[in-house]
């Protein structure tokens, strides 16, 4: 017996320890030491620059600050906004010095890159916001008629960002752009011999098929690019205004050395190393919005219902398309999708990313002091439905250069309850909205009715400037810009599909649409 006990007592003890082990394998994670989340890209820069000489790269330190569209505009450097916001719109960009013996370019955002160079961008990512990115554009293309603005593949955006931490907001982060394989191992392994980990690194690849690269000199000419960073529905605005008044990153252009000379030189060092084309995000779920058109269509009866039984009140039914135009300053085509197929057919695509959809109204109209005349603007929540992260309803003045008014924008966040106002009781109404957008609210719309205000033209530091344009055909006849005077139209934007991370297949969403009363049409048509 006491044989038996033994070897029963040896049994319990090696079970206890087979379970000591197991509990001890997967005990939680905080019981281990927790990774540092905490701290700063910035620190590490200095210690980034050390590890760049030793491996073999010269460097040049460019700034990144807001780019006042609205404000280059108006002094005539560019000849729209891009279709723009004034400020606070977060629209920061990078600048550099122009390489040894190139000229200064066109616009000052505009920058080169050769061909086994690259640019790193060293910071912290933005306050919190419901979207944020970030994006190399093709400004100028060799031998292209013009300025074509298409982006060079998809974006670094919120959903796709690598950073550490909880959540993705002001969190470290750095991005390597480059066209040149060898360059881009080459700067990863000097950032983590600088404390850099691979989880923080993001890499943007130009292709020399998208973007042919190099220095525009001598007879050769490489690509015009710019950079974009992009925040949008901020948490706190005030955090967001002052993000964009001082953004968190350096930003570099490092250069192979030449190991004849030791310095850097004007040729390209290391044996052509191409990065591919990029492979894009796949747009589009299966799953659409079409099982809300019925709904859509009660909720366009209901604001006819209400308003067209008004005495005297004349409608117009806009049109809604993606947004297409000829711009005036040089005739050339514009349209916002599909940034390769517009690179392709060199024609302007202003800026569009794949992060979102740009839906706009036609034909143009006016919203005139002293008129009575306003616009519904209507459609489904796509917010609501799940295929976006936010949506926005943007009013534009002047066909020409694209001003946001005032408070021109209204976001999906604040959609909610807009439909029920004229589907009461409508089951699907908490899907759709429905806002009015007029030169004043009265206090029965609000807060479903968006007030076009004439801008207010203050730079980032709160200082106001003129807008005095001249025509972009001829350089006269300058004028002051005013609100009265300029035909209007709306840009629907869908911002990033959760599931996809890159913006919603429109043929998968109910498109937006608006309804103009008043007495515009009657009296003309505008030009478009």
């Amino acid at each position: 017996m006491k044989g038996k006990i033994r070897i029963s007592i040896a049994l319990i003890v090696a079970i206890l320890f087979l379970f000591a082990g197991v509990a001890y394998a997967t005990m939680p994670a905080f019981a281990e030491k927790p990774e540092d989340t905490n701290w700063s890209a910035l620190d590490k820069v200095d210690g980034f620059i050390k590890t760049l000489g030793k491996a073999g790269f010269g460097w040049e330190e460019g700034k990144v600050e807001f780019w006042d569209l609205v404000k280059d505009t108006c002094l005539g450097k560019v000849p729209d906004t891009l279709a723009n916001n004034p400020w606070p719109n977060a629209y920061i960009s990078m600048y550099f010095e122009p390489h040894e013996g190139v000229a200064t370019p066109p616009v000052d955002v505009w920058w080169q890159l050769r061909e086994d160079e690259a640019i790193v961008l060293i910071g912290q990512t933005p306050p919190p916001a419901a979207f944020f990115s970030y994006q190399t554009f093709v400004a100028v293309y060799p031998g292209a008629p013009g300025r074509i603005g298409a982006a060079v593949g998809d974006t670094i955006n919120i959903g796709t960002v690598n950073t550490i931490g909880p959540d993705r907001v002001r969190r470290p982060i750095v991005i390597i752009i480059t066209g040149h394989r060898e360059t881009e191992q080459r700067v990863r392994a000097a950032l983590h011999q600088a404390g850099y980990p691979d989880a923080v690194i993001n890499v943007e690849t130009i292709s020399p098929v998208i973007a042919p690269l190099g220095v525009s000199r001598d007879g050769k000419e490489g690509s015009w690019l710019g950079w974009v960073h992009r925040v949008a529905v901020p948490q706190n605005p005030t955090e967001l205004e002052d993000y964009i008044r001082n953004p968190t990153y350096r930003v570099f252009r490092v250069t192979p050395v030449d190991p004849s000379t030791g310095e850097v030189g004007t040729e390209p060092v290391l044996t052509p190393d191409p990065e591919p084309a990029p492979i894009l995000r796949v747009r589009g779920t299966g799953h659409t919005e079409m099982d809300l058109y019925p709904a859509l269509k009660r909720l366009r009866q209901a604001i006819l219902d209400r308003y067209t039984g008004m005495p005297g009140q004349s409608f117009k039914e806009l049109d809604t398309h993606v947004w297409t135009l000829v711009t005036r300053n040089d005739g050339r085509e514009v349209v916002g999708e599909k940034p390769y197929v517009g690179l392709q057919r060199e024609i302007q695509l202003l800026g569009v990313g794949r992060d979102t959809n740009y839906l706009a109204t036609y034909p143009n109209f006016m919203l005139r002091q002293g008129v009575d005349e306003f616009v519904i603007a209507y459609g489904v929540n796509h917010q609501a439905t799940g295929k976006v992260t936010y949506s926005s309803v943007s009013i534009y003045a002047d066909k020409d250069r694209w001003f946001g008014p005032k408070d021109g924008t209204f976001l999906s966040p604040n959609f909610a309850g807009s439909a029920e106002r004229y589907l009461p009781g409508d089951p699907d109404a908490q899907y759709l909205y429905a806002i009015k957008v007029a030169r004043h609210c009265d206090e029965a719309d609000k807060p479903y009715c968006m007030e076009v205000k004439q801008p207010d033209f203050k730079d980032k530091n709160d200082v106001e400037y003129a807008c005095i344009l001249g025509d972009f055909l001829t350089g006269a006849n300058p004028h002051q810009w005013t609100l009265d005077e300029h035909e209007m139209f709306f840009i629907y934007r869908s911002y990033m599909e959760p599931a996809t991370k890159v913006s919603p297949d429109d043929n998968e969403l109910l498109y937006d649409q608006a309804i103009y009363f008043g007495p515009y049409f009657d009296e003309h048509l505008p030009s478009n």
